[in-house]
């Protein structure tokens, strides 16, 4: 049995600290979007509430690249990769409608079940991979699949006892299915962004790149709030929910804030990543007692 390679794992000196915060901000995400529900219900609009967050992920994106570069070079650069901008229009539809179910499925899912149910893009994650990119699964990874698929269906069994009979019932409904686009949104945007940030963006500062990704998120939440609206012939009362006083509810406040920071995790660990795999590091030790001159010459 192989050891674990710590340093692939966390390559750089803040790798771990930036994944630990990632999971705790992640985990956190579900926990405060539920608590900022009265009666199942959302007292503010959340395609807005989506739609702002993304702004201020692009805010952010861009200070990050503002911090080593110059203002006008932003611009240049996306003048420069416009069809890398285009690109990122799939996963950031895909993103786009991820985030706005997550607040659909967790007034119909407690935070437990909703996060047990959304690993099983993990199972298609790596069905995708393989099929996509030929990387082939070993057997110890396709039984780990197997038991998450099996881990999420068993949470959603209903498990009566009718006439001392045991009764197993597999619940299926509108919800599920919606949770299952969710997953699907997910998994298909960051095998397409893997391929971007490694093939079509591979030349291309991360942080350019998110806000190419955000620029488009902000364009598909615009088009989604716009057409929810029109086909709830509210038109006349568009704006009423995205005024100042979504700026005065502290628990939207913060679910923005968590989410903007998960970003910034994910962007670090991703930047983080890039950067070993261009300049990776290699521990060989010598097969044989050599002159310690002759090993430092090979």
């Amino acid at each position: 049995m192989g050891s674990i390679n710590w340093g692939e794992l966390f390559p750089g000196r803040w790798s771990l600290v930036i994944f630990l915060s990632y999971m705790a901000l992640f985990i956190n995400q579900g926990i405060i979007v539920t608590w900022s529900q009265r009666n199942g219900q959302y007292e503010y609009n959340i395609v807005a509430v989506v739609l702002l967050t993304e702004v201020l992920k692009l805010i952010v994106s861009a200070i990050l690249y503002w911090k080593d570069n110059k203002i006008l070079s932003l611009f240049q650069e996306i003048t420069i990769h416009k069809k890398v901008l285009l690109l990122y229009a799939i996963p950031s539809f895909l993103y786009c409608l991820y985030n706005n179910l997550s607040f659909i499925n967790l007034a119909a899912f407690d935070p437990t079940t909703y996060y047990v149910l959304l690993q099983f893009r993990v199972v298609m994650t790596g069905i995708i991979f393989q099929l996509i990119f030929n990387k082939k699964l070993s057997a110890k990874q396709w039984f780990s699949l197997l038991l998450l698929t099996l881990g999420c269906m068993i949470k959603h069994v209903n498990i009566s006892m009718d006439a001392n009979v045991l009764s197993p019932k597999f619940l299926l409904n509108k919800n599920i299915y919606l949770i299952f686009i969710q997953t699907v949104c997910s998994c298909l945007a960051g095998v397409y962004n893997e391929y971007l940030l490694k093939q079509q963006g591979a030349n291309i500062n991360i942080f350019v790149q998110n806000v190419f990704m955000y620029l488009d998120s902000i364009l598909c939440n615009v088009i989604v709030f716009l057409v929810l609206f029109t086909f709830q012939n509210d038109v006349p009362n568009i704006f009423n929910d995205i005024g100042s006083s979504i700026f005065m509810q502290p628990k939207v406040i913060i679910i923005m804030l968590n989410n903007t920071a998960i970003v910034i995790s994910i962007a670090m660990v991703s930047y983080a990543v890039i950067l070993y795999s261009q300049n990776p590091v290699h521990n060989e030790t010598p097969t044989s007692k050599e002159p310690e001159s002759k090993i430092l010459l090979a």
